[in-house]
C-alpha cells in the first residue's frame, strides 16, 4: 500500500481527519447515559461473564494482551475485570487524560487567543516598526481567520508597515514533536509539528489529479498558497486503472520541502485531501498573513517575509480572535481524535503551571496532580505526550476507568458526554456497531496505533443504567491478516453490545 493511501487508511486507525468544528447536532436529541436502572444481580453478572469470556477467546485475539474492566457507573458494582491493572499502550485513549485534565483545570470558559499587534498605534496609515502575529495555542486557526485579521488591520486605515511581520510562538516552547513519536509518521497530518502558532491544524491542503496523458505530470492543487515551504510535484500520471502509488515524502536533507511522488492513474477523479504536515507552522502562518495584508492593500517594507520574535509588552493590539470555548474544543479534540490539539492542551497545562513557555514537562506535572485528585496513582501511568501517539505512553484500564468516573461525578459530566464519539452517531464511532445493541448507546474514545486497539467510555444499558468501561488490546497481530480489522471490530462490537443489552 502506498504511503498516502496508508495515511487515508490510518484515518480509521488514529481517528477521522480533523475538521474545523465538530458536528454537535446530535447533542440536543441524543439520550445520554443517566443515573437509574435496576441493580445488578449476581446471576446476571455471572451470565455476562460467560458471554464475554467466550467472545474474548476468539482467534483474532490469539497472543494479544487484553484488558477489560467494567463497573456500574452509579453504584460502582464490579461487572467484569481482566488484567485491569496491567500496563497498556493507550494510543488515543490517552486523550481522555489530557482532555479531562484540561477541562477540570482550565475550566469550561477557557479559549485560546490569537492576536495581531504593532509596535505602536498607526500614524497616518503607517504602522511604526513591526506587526506581530502572536500564537496562543489555537490548532484550528485558519487561513480565513488570518485574512479576517488582515482585513481588520486595513479597516483601521493601515496602508503600510514600516518594518516587517514578526511571528510570535513564545507562549509554548520550541520542542517540535512529542517524545517517542515514530519518525516515519512525521510527513502526515496526524504527526504535525507542534507550535503555539499553528495554521490549518498544522497541515497544508493538497489534492492531485491525473495529467492529460500517461507519463505526463499529475496536477496538484495546494491551499493555502505559501512560500514558507515548497510542495514539489514529482507525481506522474499512470496508465488507466493502474495502481495509485502516490506518496508524501519529507526529505531529511531538504527541511522545507514536501514531495508528492509516485503515480496516479489516468482517468481517476481528483484525490481527497492528503493533508501533509507542514515543516514550520509559524513561518507558514506568518507567510499566509503577510500575503493577506498585501492583498488588503497593506505594503510591508521588509518584503522578504516574516521572521520570528516576541510581541513587546507595550504593543498595540490591532486584532484578536478567541477560539471556541472548552466544551466545543473538547468535542473538536475527541470526535476526530486530533493529535495536535492534545499536544496544545498539554503545553497549555504547562503554561498554566509555570507560565511561558508552556512545556510538555510542566504539563505532565500538572496532569499528575490531576491524576491524584481522580484517585489514580501516577506511578501506574507513564506520560510522554498529550495525544497518545508516543510509543512510550502507558496506563492501566483501571486508571482510565477512574478518570472516566471522576468525569462522571464532576460538574462537567454533560460536557464530557457531549464531547465523546457515539456508536453509529458521531465522531470516530460514527460508522461503528450499527444494527447492534451498542448503536446509540456507547459514548467512548477510541485509540489505535500499530498492534494497539483501545476503547474506553460509558455504555447505556437496557435495564441497569450506565456502565463505565475500558477495553484495551495490545500486541495484536490481526492487523496483518486480510480480515483482521473487520474481525476485531465485530468482536469489540459484540462485547459492547453484550453490556448494552443487559
Amino acid at each position: 500500500m502506498n504511503k498516502v493511501m496508508a495515511t487515508l487508511v490510518l484515518v480509521l486507525v488514529i481517528g477521522a481527519m480533523p475538521v474545523r468544528a465538530a458536528d454537535m447536532s446530535s447533542v440536543a436529541t441524543l439520550a445520554k447515559p443517566a443515573p437509574g436502572g435496576a441493580p445488578w444481580k449476581a446471576a446476571q453478572i455471572a451470565a455476562l461473564h460467560r458471554t464475554i469470556e467466550k467472545l474474548l477467546a476468539a482467534p483474532t485475539l490469539r497472543g494479544a494482551q487484553v484488558g477489560l474492566v467494567a463497573i456500574d457507573t452509579v453504584r460502582r458494582t464490579p461487572i467484569y475485570s481482566q488484567n485491569a491493572d496491567q500496563e497498556f499502550m493507550p494510543a488515543s485513549n490517552f486523550k481522555l487524560l489530557v482532555g479531562s485534565a484540561a477541562l477540570k483545570i482550565l475550566g469550561t470558559g477557557f479559549s485560546y487567543e490569537t492576536t495581531v499587534a504593532s509596535d505602536g498605534p498607526p500614524v497616518n496609515g503607517t504602522v511604526p516598526g513591526n506587526i506581530y502575529l502572536r500564537g496562543g495555542g489555537d490548532a484550528l486557526l485558519t487561513a480565513k481567520d488570518l485574512d479576517d485579521a488582515a482585513a481588520a488591520v486595513a479597516a483601521q486605515g493601515v496602508t503600510a508597515v514600516s518594518r516587517g511581520v514578526i511571528t510570535d510562538p513564545s507562549r509554548y516552547d520550541s520542542v517540535r514533536y512529542g517524545y517517542g513519536w515514530s519518525w516515519d509518521d512525521l510527513p502526515f497530518y496526524y504527526a504535525p509539528v507542534v507550535s503555539a502558532l499553528e495554521l490549518e491544524d498544522g497541515i497544508v491542503h493538497v489534492y492531485f489529479s491525473p495529467g492529460a496523458a500517461a507519463g505526463s505530470p499529475a496536477v496538484l492543487r495546494v491551499e493555502p498558497k505559501s512560500s514558507a515551504f515548497a510542495v514539489e510535484n514529482l507525481l506522474v500520471t499512470g496508465a488507466p486503472k493502474s495502481k495509485d502509488t502516490s506518496e508524501i515524502v519529507r526529505p531529511w536533507n531538504l527541511p522545507t520541502v514536501i514531495e508528492i511522488t509516485g503515480s496516479y492513474p489516468l482517468g481517476a477523479k481528483e484525490s481527497g485531501d492528503v493533508r501533509p504536515a507542514v515543516p514550520d507552522p509559524e513561518a507558514y502562518a506568518g507567510d499566509v498573513f503577510f500575503k493577506a495584508l498585501q492583498a488588503h492593500g497593506v505594503s510591508i517594507t521588509q518584503a522578504l517575509g516574516p521572521g520570528s520574535g516576541r510581541t513587546p509588552a507595550y504593543a498595540t493590539i490591532l486584532w484578536s480572535k478567541h477560539s471556541e470555548a472548552m466544551p466545543q474544543l473538547l468535542a473538536d479534540f475527541w470526535y476526530p481524535s486530533d493529535n495536535l490539539m492534545g499536544e496544545m492542551f498539554l503545553k497549555e497545562l504547562g503554561y498554566r503551571l509555570k507560565g511561558a513557555p508552556g512545556t510538555a514537562e510542566n504539563g505532565i506535572a500538572l496532569e499528575n496532580q490531576y491524576l491524584k485528585s481522580a484517585g489514580v496513582d501516577p506511578a501506574t501511568v507513564t506520560i510522554s505526550d498529550g495525544s497518545g501517539l508516543s510509543q512510550y505512553d502507558r496506563i492501566t484500564p483501571r486508571d482510565l476507568l477512574l478518570i472516566l468516573q471522576n468525569d462522571w461525578n464532576s460538574p462537567n459530566r454533560d460536557v464530557v458526554l457531549n464531547a465523546l464519539p457515539v456508536a453509529g452517531v458521531r465522531g470516530s464511532l460514527k460508522s461503528s456497531y450499527k444494527g447492534t445493541a451498542a448503536e446509540n448507546n456507547v459514548f467512548a474514545k477510541t485509540g489505535s496505533i500499530s498492534h494497539v486497539r483501545t476503547i474506553s467510555g460509558y455504555i447505556k444499558t437496557k435495564t441497569h443504567g450506565p456502565v463505565t468501561f475500558s477495553f484495551m488490546i495490545n500486541q495484536w497481530m490481526g492487523e496483518d491478516q486480510p480480515h483482521g480489522a473487520a474481525d476485531l471490530a465485530t468482536l469489540r462490537g459484540a462485547v459492547l453490545a453484550a453490556l448494552a443489552s443487559q
